[in-house]
């Protein structure tokens, strides 16, 4: 019997789902909720996030902290791409534009401590870090929220402060012109 190389997709999955019962789908998501680290937080980020208590972002901060700025980085590489992994993964579990721009600026904060601890890194390090900035800053502009701009504004201008004349790259300035494009939004 020959085996069907089509690739499976949601389209295969969805039918069968539908015909379990509430026990076997509660089943079902206990089981992923028990395979891995990422699918606990996934849950908890979506059902147990109620806006006052930032402990569903813990795991999405360790895990950008950990591959941003690692504690042993002669043992383990940065991987950026992990870290926006992290972010990208907390959005479609959650999609809070607070919590998510808290993550984003968490990234850059982390790359700045790797940074100012060890030293100038590389063009591809700044720029990504740089990128993220801009996300947040184009977020902001998108969302026209007064609020929203007041609460995060401090983050950046301190993310700024602290790299200023310490990191090379012109980083310091790229940031500085995101931030001012985004506050002439705001005026």
């Amino acid at each position: 019997m020959a085996m069907s190389s089509a690739k499976k997709t949601w389209k295969d999955i969805k039918p069968v789902l539908s015909g379990f019962s509430s026990p076997q789908l509660l089943g079902l998501v206990q089981d992923l909720y028990r395979l891995n680290a990422e699918n606990v937080s996934f849950m908890h980020a979506r059902f147990l996030s109620d806006g006052t208590k930032k402990d569903h972002l813990t795991p999405y901060m360790a895990r950008i902290q950990r591959a941003i700025s690692p504690k042993q980085p002669w043992k383990q590489d940065i991987k950026l791409a992990e870290g926006r992994k992290a972010i990208s993964e907390f959005k479609k579990a959650n999609g809070n534009i607070r919590d998510t721009l808290t993550l984003m600026i968490y990234f850059v904060k982390c790359g700045n401590d790797f940074t100012l601890e060890f030293g100038d890194i590389d063009e591809g390090f700044y720029d990504s870090l740089s990128s993220m900035f801009s996300s947040v800053a184009q977020t902001l502009m998108k969302q026209q929220d007064q609020e929203l701009f007041a609460e995060f504004l401090p983050s950046l201008e301190a993310e700024i402060d602290r790299v200023d004349d310490q990191i090379g790259w012109g980083y310091p300035d790229e940031l500085s012109e995101y931030l001012a494009d985004l506050k002439d939004a705001f005026e």
